[in-house]
């Protein structure tokens, strides 16, 4: 009998998503012929794509099911392998259609084990699956890739992301290793290999691999507020003088040098680094630098002598490293370092390893400022990524070098750049690839399409294959909000009409031979021309990159449904992006297998983000949205209850964390009545959690569920609103506080940052829990990574320690409650450590809102984004201007909201009693209140301007309460209703001022005792 393979594939499709994704494979034999015909039938199509010149990727995305039961049947290890079903697969389909047959790019497409396993996964995911295909390495037909190292030896490396557009931390192991955690100035994130994608400017990065090991990595220091990387990306450190030759700068001010002037070009901002600049600079006629934001004399030196670095060699600028380093061709020497007046006597060991193994290949020893060619030793072919270890014998601490070789290979594109197409995406490119000797390549030729910017390939020596990817530079935008660059994209950008005000810019990045003629930016409308802009003129900016402001377009766009962005350059009409004054869709429905957005108005490609309720503790799914409207999903999340769907024009960029969503913002959609299956099987907290937050059984108590009754109690209105229990967050406040210090011990595996806790911790009263003494400094040193503010009120006992006074001498400490004092300084910041030695506070008027906070209110919101854009460039800790500039900029956005709680009689009253309360004993802390104060206010309406002073006094009255005084106790439970209200409003504010009061506290404690 005859089988349609439309209607083949259209059934099985519809079979396989409501049977879910796969996991124990049935391999009876009419399993095995159905899937067999499904896959005859999917390279059939493939191949019928490539010869109409459609792209051949539209096949999965039309049967995504049909491709991953397909390949999950076909990687299984009793099988006979992929590679040989899809060739077995071809053959049939060429015997019936020789026509098919003829083009060699669509066989290549039709029988390359790699494409097949890459479309499973995009399939997979866009389904919203976990199901992940095997690696080229376990297929039963493919040879050996790099095996994983069983014990991951290499820290983390900080470097320069590819084209300098993100700064990234490097994590050893390969891409289907385990996961790592990693804390960032008090914030968790879990990243898996190859690398993560730093969100902004930290000052420390902390990562646990696999194993357990914590690696430690000092990014920004406040003192230097410099970064430094070589030209293939690494860091440089700044213990030692930088090479005489071109680096990579990001820096916060303008570079100052000494001995001569440095040739500087001005690079785009990588992503996440608003207010920093980086700049390829060369250093051959320096001698010293700093920048204008360093701490007075912070020069750093510049190598006179020789430095450690890589010179000749060849590197290929079409391939890339998994984690973009570069790929050397031609395998570069190495020039050991040496300085002015060293001896040559002192010689250098170096050896040569696989990243990840202690096994060394080669050994060699070379005098200071000699080159020496690290691989002469090590057997070939040269192929894949070795790590170079330099250092003295017999001396401690080493430098770490790497490279990514690939004898033998040669890459030529069509084209050196890739222009942005007219209707979007980037002009289509050829890739070209040849080897010699063992060494081979996956593909002889690699095409990008539309919107591709890379191609995966493996390159094999004949017993192991190493990950790489092919690239072509390419043409890309970002839009800039509020002074902050958004991530580059190669598709239109969607733009809220609203947005524009809030000082916005795009960048267009071209090549610079296209600049030659200044392109304009034009805005059209139902074919009209309306505006058209030209961009600025910045000095020492790369002539290719363009930018246009676009707050004049905001009257423009007022009475407009929809208009167009599009950029008329080299005689061609690009359309750059849509500016839209309506949500993207009006709402979210139940549809069969999915989601149906109704009132959809985003014509072009469109991911939905989506949040469980009822486990708000999970990530995200991201799913790309097809142009009907429908969000497709898996079985599980059908049955989910109730979502959060949040909207965002283009494809899904991979976040380490995403926060959760505002449910203010008009392109988040709520569905609240999603049905809701129970699978409460294991018993764990966070199942139970989940049958709470349903409104069946009671609230989960014990250690285990701690964290999840943080992420309930500091979410709690939001959850209620999207048709969680009513009462969760009031009953898991009140299990919070009831847990005492188990309590601020579990805030650390909650993934909350501070201010995020800070509600939860004032509403709880564990912001005046009483802790004598610190029972387990070991138990709590972990948390100083993940929730500094509950460890700091859990270290509270030992602070006076650091005051110097002669009273509390730290030597009378126990090693592990030393260590755990050494956190403090790291959060605090310097600020802190002033205040607790008994010092003035150096910011005590920062954050008042004054006679300032007056006029920037009488400001158009543009102007006020402008006056505090750089508030928080430079990571500090937690009490240093910076910081508490960003904390109350934070509350001051919020005013209006704030004004509905301090406009109240009681508010004016509960100031007046802790100011009652301060002059009676305490002259140190009332002197800090009185520093808050206002003002005389003009009006009831400037009643929003007591809040600084009403969020420290409050923290204050509780700082003193956990210190043990009864009249505190009292007020504090009086204030901590009001209290907890205004700090769902001003969350970093309170944070600030709970960790100020009680150095404060400390202080006065230590000057009252010594």
């Amino acid at each position: 009998m005859l089988v349609d393979p439309t209607q083949l594939l259209d059934d099985c499709e519809r079979a396989w998503r409501e049977a879910g994704e796969p996991s124990a494979v049935d391999r009876t034999d009419s399993v095995v012929r159905r899937t067999a015909l499904v896959m005859e039938a999917l390279v059939a199509y493939v191949l019928f794509a490539k010869r109409s010149g459609l792209p051949w990727d539209t096949v999965f995305t039309r049967w995504p099911a049909c491709t991953v039961h397909a390949v999950a049947l076909s990687t299984q290890r009793e099988s006979p392998g992929l590679a040989d079903l899809l060739s077995e697969a071809r053959a049939r389909v060429v015997t019936a259609r020789p026509e098919l047959g003829r083009r060699r790019a669509a066989s290549k497409a039709a029988t390359d084990d790699e494409v097949w396993l890459t479309a499973a996964q995009e399939a997979a995911r866009s389904l919203g699956w976990t199901w992940r295909p095997p690696t080229i390495a376990d297929l039963p037909d493919a040879p050996s890739l790099v095996p994983a190292p069983q014990v991951v030896t290499a820290p983390p490396e900080l470097r320069l992301g590819p084209g300098a557009g993100s700064v990234l931390l490097a994590l050893p192991g390969g891409p289907d290793a385990a996961g790592w955690q990693l804390a960032a100035d008090g914030e968790s994130f879990a990243a898996s290999p190859p690398h993560w994608v730093l969100p902004g400017p930290v000052r420390r990065v902390e990562a646990t691999d696999p194993a357990g090991t914590v690696h430690a990595s000092a990014v920004v220091d406040p003192d230097t507020v410099l970064l430094a990387f070589a030209a293939d990306g690494h860091r440089l450190p700044l213990d030692e003088p930088l090479p005489a030759a071109e680096v990579h700068l990001l820096h916060v001010g303008t570079l100052e040098t000494e001995g001569g002037p440095a040739a500087v070009v001005e690079l785009p901002t990588p992503y996440g680094w608003s207010g920093w600049t980086l700049s390829q600079v060369s250093l051959a006629d320096v001698t010293r630098l700093r920048t204008s934001g360093a701490a007075p004399g912070r020069w750093l030196e510049v190598a006179v002598g020789r430095s450690f670095g890589w010179e000749g060699g060849v590197t290929l600028p079409w391939l890339a490293g998994e984690d973009g380093a570069p790929v050397w061709n031609r395998r570069p020497a190495l020039r050991l370092r040496r300085r002015p007046g060293e001896p040559e006597a002192q010689h250098w060991q170096v050896e040569v390893r696989r990243p990840g193994h202690e096994t060394v290949l080669a050994c060699r020893t070379g005098a200071p400022g000699a080159l020496l060619d690290p691989w002469e030793h090590v057997p070939g072919p040269l192929l894949g990524p070795y790590e170079i270890l330099v250092h003295r014998p017999g001396r401690r601490g080493r430098r770490r070098l790497s490279a990514f070789l690939a004898e033998g290979v040669e890459a030529t594109p069509s084209a050196e750049w890739r222009l942005l197409a007219p209707q979007g995406g980037l002009v289509p490119t050829r890739l070209d690839l040849r080897s010699g000797g063992p060494v081979t390549v996956s593909r002889s030729a690699v095409e990008f399409a539309p919107y591709e910017t890379t191609r995966d390939l493996v390159l094999r020596d004949g017993t192991r294959g190493f990950r790489v990817q092919a690239l072509v530079p390419y043409s890309e935008v970002r839009l800039e909000l509020d002074g902050s660059p958004l991530p580059w994209s190669i598709r239109p950008l969607d733009i809220d009409a609203a947005d524009l005000a809030r000082d916005s810019a795009l960048t267009v990045r071209l090549p610079e031979q296209a600049v030659a003629v200044t392109p304009e930016l034009v805005l059209v409308v139902e074919g009209t021309t309306l505006v058209s802009l030209q961009p600025e003129r910045r000095v020492r900016t790369r002539k290719g990159d363009l930018r246009y402001s676009l707050a004049a377009l905001t009257d423009t766009v007022r009475d407009c449904a929809k208009a167009e962005l599009r950029l008329l350059v080299a005689g061609q009409d690009v359309h750059v992006g849509t500016v839209r004054t309506q949500p993207i869709a009006e709402g979210v429905v139940p549809d069969g297998t999915g989601l149906l957005l109704r009132g959809l108005r985003h014509p072009g490609e469109l991911t939905a983000r989506l949040y469980q309720v009822l486990a708000p503790w999970r990530q995200p799914l991201s799913v790309p949205v097809d142009g009907s409207g429908r969000i497709p999903l898996s079985a599980a999340w059908r049955s989910a209850g109730p979502l959060v769907v949040s909207l965002h024009a283009g494809t899904h960029t991979a976040d380490a964390a995403p926060a959760w969503p505002s449910l203010r913002d008009r392109d988040t959609l709520v569905l609240r009545r999603s049905p809701w299956t129970s699978s409460v099987v294991d018993g764990t907290a966070a199942a139970r959690t989940t049958e709470y937050l349903g409104g069946r059984g009671t609230l989960p108590r014990g250690t285990d569920a701690v964290p999840y009754q943080w992420i309930v109690a500091a979410r709690g209105r939001d959850l209620q609103e999207c048709g969680a229990k009513e009462t969760a967050p009031a009953e898991c406040v009140q299990a919070l506080g009831e847990a005492g210090p188990d309590a601020l011990l579990g805030a650390a595996d909650s993934s909350l940052r501070s201010g995020e806790l800070a509600a939860a911790l004032v509403g709880s009263g564990l912001a005046a829990l009483r802790i004598r003494e610190v029972t387990d400094p070991v138990a709590v040193r972990p948390v100083w990574r993940r929730a500094p503010l509950c460890a700091l009120l859990l270290t509270a006992p030992l602070l006076p320690y650091l005051s110097g006074d002669p009273a509390y001498q730290i030597d009378e400490l126990y090693p592990e409650e030393k260590e755990l004092l050494d956190e403090v300084g790291q959060f605090l910041g310097s600020a802190g450590t002033e205040i607790l030695s008994g010092q003035d506070d150096p910011s005590r008027t920062v954050g008042r809102f004054d006679g300032h906070a007056r006029a920037l209110n009488e400001l158009p919101e543009i102007q006020q984004q402008a006056v505090w854009r750089t508030a928080g460039v430079v990571p500090r800790g937690l009490l240093d201007t910076d910081t508490r500039t960003a904390a109350a900029w934070q509350a001051f956005r919020d005013r209006r909201t704030l004004q509905y709680y301090t406009v109240r009689e009681e508010c004016e009253e509960w100031l007046t009693a802790v100011g009652n309360f301060l002059d009676d004993g305490h002259p140190l802390l009332a002197t800090a209140f009185r520093d808050r104060e206002p003002g005389t206010l003009r009006s009831p309406g400037e009643a929003w301007m007591r809040v600084p002073q009403f969020s420290l006094g409050c923290a204050l009255i509780a700082r003193i309460a956990a210190a043990g005084n009864p009249r505190a106790v009292k007020l504090e439970r009086g204030l901590r209703s009001l209290w907890a209200s205004v700090a769902v409003h001003t969350p970093d504010l309170t944070a600030v001022d709970l960790a100020l009061a009680e150095c404060l506290v400390t202080a006065e404690t230590v000057q009252t005792t010594g």
